[in-house]
């Protein structure tokens, strides 16, 4: 890979690209290849019980899902084992003094703010690359993915946790990837993130309500867990909304960084986080938690969360101002309006 990545780096944007689409054909191959029919998998007297009886919920997850207008497809119908910790590793880059982040576009299907890589040492590897020329930059491992309806895409053993909060979180990760299998707006990830995000959780909530009940063990542990995660992510924004303002002001670039490095501090003294945050890291968290204010006011525009998708399923790329929006205070009145036009 580092030959690779020198080669290309030598002779242009184009031979990375056919480098990342190769690794990645390669990966969804292999991938694909490792997975059996759900049904044959909790039929085979090898399968561990807790596996067999996690996998023999999902059928009732996807009709759940497709109850509310999810397009799931022929997703979900197999399962792979994959034998490594991660489905994929994530890379995203960014400027060092502006939310600006790299991002690398692809004929058909559009622009992407992050590179999946199969290989976790490709990936740390670019990471390297980014930094190497001047990024902040991150990798980070994933559980799941979607392949936007490109392939049918099965259930990992990595999506597959421990604890009373495992089945809750499988069903938030199917939930989600069916969202963007249903609602994908090319070059616009700060919406179809957030949108899923929003969505698949709200669902979960529901689908937890309904299948296991007021405080059971699951209901206890999926709210103990985003009430966990609720306040260290509202810390998080606040850190990233501190930031921008610092990089759109008139600071020259020398106080910037020093602006960026005390305010960075203060949050890693608060959370008490391992990893230093960057920008490209403090981006994904925006990506993926910024834009629920937003969609929630679409959502009590729209009444229910079947007419949300319903309006969501209408966007396009022409209803963005810009590639990479991430203010979606106008896309929440387009869904709006889409939503009151459907009622009457």
């Amino acid at each position: 890979m580092k030959l690779a990545l020198a080669l290309c780096a030598a002779l242009g944007s184009g031979c990375l690209y056919t480098t990342y689409v190769a690794q990645a054909a390669h990966g969804q191959f292999e991938l694909l290849g490792k997975a059996k029919p759900i049904e044959d998998v909790i039929d085979d007297p090898a399968t561990p019980l807790r596996t067999a009886m996690m996998l023999a919920e999902i059928p009732e997850i996807k009709t759940y899902g497709r109850s509310y207008g999810l397009r799931i497809r022929r997703n979900y119908e197999a399962y792979a084992m994959l034998g490594r910790p991660a489905a994929v590793w994530f890379t995203g880059a960014a400027d060092p003094v502006a939310f600006k982040p790299r991002r690398w576009c692809f004929p058909i299907v559009g622009c992407f703010a992050g590179l999946g890589w199969f290989d976790q040492q490709d990936a740390i590897e670019f990471k390297q690359k980014l930094e190497s020329e001047g990024y902040d930059a991150i990798v980070r491992p994933a559980s799941a993915y979607s392949t936007g309806g490109w392939f049918p895409d099965p259930v990992l053993s990595t999506m597959l946790g421990g604890g009373d909060d495992a089945l809750p979180e499988l069903a938030n990760v199917i939930l989600h990837e069916s969202v963007h299998a249903t609602v994908l707006v090319p070059d616009e990830p700060f919406f179809n993130e957030s949108f899923a995000s929003y969505i698949a959780d709200a669902l979960t909530d529901h689908w937890i309500e309904i299948h296991f009940g007021p405080g059971s063990p699951e209901e206890l542990a999926w709210t103990l867990g985003q009430a966990l995660h609720y306040p260290r992510t509202v810390r998080t924004l606040a850190a990233y909304e501190a930031l921008k303002k610092v990089y759109e002001g008139p600071l020259p670039r020398a106080k910037k960084l020093a602006e960026k490095a005390k305010i960075i501090d203060e949050l890693v003294d608060d959370l008490k986080l391992r990893t230093r945050p960057n920008n490209a890291s403090l981006t994904e968290s925006r990506v993926y938690n910024g834009g629920a204010a937003p969609i929630l006011l679409a959502h009590r525009a729209c009444g229910d969360l079947a007419s949300l998708l319903r309006a969501g399923k209408t966007l396009s790329r022409r209803d963005f101002a810009k590639t990479l929006q991430d203010d979606l205070t106008p896309i929440s009145k387009i869904l709006a309006e889409r939503c009151r036009a459907a009622k009457h």
